[in-house]
């Protein structure tokens, strides 16, 4: 059985709108439930090594990345910190793990859902692209001979729309069983990973796109991490690592 832990980046629900948030990506990793314990155990002993705080506090990349001025991360420089991401995602790379990632483009998002059902609905970008990542990670176990469970972060404002999803996205993915699992990233090294996978992927469209412009280290330092994040990704067959918007449109007939 694989376990599929997933996380977010970019949430602004149907505000579509919000600048400093033009993509959406949705992020799980992918682990062998008999290999669990090792990855867990690599990734809790590592993250020690990299910052003492981690033993005790999430891993938040974003945190991390921008540090507040009550952030525990405060401490030190942005420079240590944006190196103590790249040992956060040298670690998650060298572990038996897969990735899965769904991004979208919120305008291109917003212009489509208008043109298929007009002005007034909104649909939360995070239940296209989970919708997107449940029919990849079901082909991941089809090709593995498999059955997967999905653990999530919970987001109260889209346990709702989930509940009505999972009937349609069941009828023809079989190999994943029980509903999505919601889990306290607080606790949970998996999640913690997914969120770190998120924001490179995130901000790797950002800046693909021209949407967010950083410095020259931090802009080479976010492209550096998302080409190494994919040695991990499931490219699904005939796809790629972009959600396409049209590959799950029979779920909001």
């Amino acid at each position: 059985m694989y376990l599929l832990y997933t996380d977010e980046s970019g949430s602004t629900g149907t505000n579509y709108d919000d600048p400093q948030q033009p993509i959406f990506s949705f992020t799980g990793i992918c682990v062998e439930d008999c290999k669990w314990n090792e990855v867990n155990n690599k990734f809790e002993e590592g993250k020690t090594r990299i910052y003492p705080e981690f033993s005790e506090n999430e891993i938040h990349a974003c945190e991390l990345f921008n540090p507040s001025k009550k952030s525990t991360y405060k401490k030190y420089s942005w420079r240590q910190n944006i190196e103590a991401l790249e040992n956060v995602v040298d670690l998650i790379t060298s572990l038996d793990i897969t990735i899965f990632n769904a991004s979208l483009d919120k305008k291109v998002f917003k212009k489509y859902i208008s043109n298929q059902f007009g002005s007034a609905i909104k649909i939360d970008p995070y239940l296209y692209a989970f919708g997107a990542t449940y029919q990849k990670f079901n082909k991941f176990l089809l090709q593995n001979n498999s059955y997967g469970i999905i653990f999530s972060d919970e987001i109260k404002s889209v346990t709702e729309g989930l509940e009505l999803l999972y009937p349609r996205l069941k009828q023809n993915n079989a190999n994943i069983i029980e509903s999505s699992l919601f889990l306290d990233s607080k606790k949970n090294n998996l999640i913690q990973m997914a969120d770190v996978c998120a924001i490179y992927f995130n901000k790797y469209f950002c800046i693909a796109k021209g949407y967010h412009n950083y410095n020259e280290l931090k802009q080479e330092h976010c492209l550096k991490m998302y080409n190494k994040l994919l040695s991990k990704l499931y490219i699904a067959p005939q796809s790629n690592e972009v959600a396409s918007l049209n590959e799950i449109d029979r779920l909001f007939e």
